[in-house]
């Protein structure tokens, strides 16, 4: 097959998540260093305005980890994914039973074991992440500079600055799942919402899910065949909360019902829904893969 994976009898949907994060806490996320100073990556708008930047590279790394690391119990024994299925980042293990490579893509360029070259086209794409409002530098002194890898005895640290996201900022972050099964998107959702806690780089870290009693859970589920629905894609020119917050529900709202070529969860809803996957991929999925292993 030209995909690389066995056809499944298993129906096959697109899936978005389109998710409002915030940051309870000051927020780094690492991009260079200048002169003691450990920079916080951002982008610039065409206002001239800078905007703390939450990659979605960086987002997909944390999410793949949360993934590999996934704890697994086969025969007594408590092992992580990564270990049960030799698989990791960069060497993917091109297994067709990987819930990682099967969704997140697999390169394996010389055979290993039973494995032959193979390729998994990834089917999982991540956007987003220019915060709302502006970036206001906030910087922070630390005790030893990174960049001290090692020292000399009776060397002492070198103290350092880093520049941080301040507390509150908004993050609007998209998912999108090309043709996948219910059952391959489980682990989608699990490390969704597995990777929330530790993004960020050091500490602290961590974001969540910004929520109101207006909406509830700043979130939005999409599952279709066909892509009826408006896109909750926030402009990345909007500066004040309050209207990001009004843009997205409005967008939310903007989408067929009882549609059966789509679907949309809103709010509350879509948070259970993905609880729901993600708690079927821990109780059925990893049980499944260490009995298969």
């Amino acid at each position: 097959m030209a995909s690389g994976l066995t056809p499944k009898g298993e129906a096959l949907y697109h899936w978005d998540i389109y998710a409002l994060l915030y940051a309870p806490q000051e927020v780094y996320f690492g991009h260079e260093t200048q002169v003691n100073v450990n920079l916080i990556e951002t982008v610039s708008l065409p206002d001239g305005s800078e905007r703390v930047y939450l990659s979605p590279t960086k987002r997909r790394g944390v999410e793949r980890r949360a993934l590999l690391y996934a704890p697994v119990e086969r025969n007594g024994q408590h092992l992580y994914l990564t270990d049960l299925l030799n698989c990791g980042i960069p060497n993917t293990c091109g297994r067709e039973n990987c819930p990682v490579c099967r969704v997140y893509g697999a390169l394996v360029t010389e055979r290993r074991g039973n494995i032959e070259r193979t390729t998994f086209i990834g089917r999982l794409t991540h956007g987003g992440g220019v915060s709302i409002p502006a970036w206001q530098p906030l910087e922070k002194q630390r005790a030893m500079h990174p960049s001290d890898l090692r020292r000399e005895s009776g060397e002492e640290p070198q103290p350092f600055r880093r520049q941080y996201g301040a507390p509150g900022l908004l993050f609007p972050v998209y998912n999108h799942v090309l043709a996948a099964s219910e059952r391959e998107f489980r682990a989608v959702a699990y490390a969704f919402l597995a990777s929330l806690p530790r993004l960020g780089a050091g500490n602290p870290k961590g974001l969540d899910l910004y929520e109101d009693e207006t909406f509830g859970p700043y979130l939005v589920l999409d599952r279709y065949k066909a892509p009826l629905g408006r896109r909750v894609v926030l402009p990345p020119t909007l500066k004040d909360p309050g209207e990001a917050l009004a843009e997205f529900r409005r967008r939310a709202e903007d989408a067929p019902e009882g549609e059966a070529l789509f679907q949309r969860h809103r709010g509350r809803a879509a948070l259970e829904a993905l609880r729901r996957l993600a708690k079927a991929f821990v109780e059925e999925d990893l049980p499944a893969l260490a009995s298969a292993s």
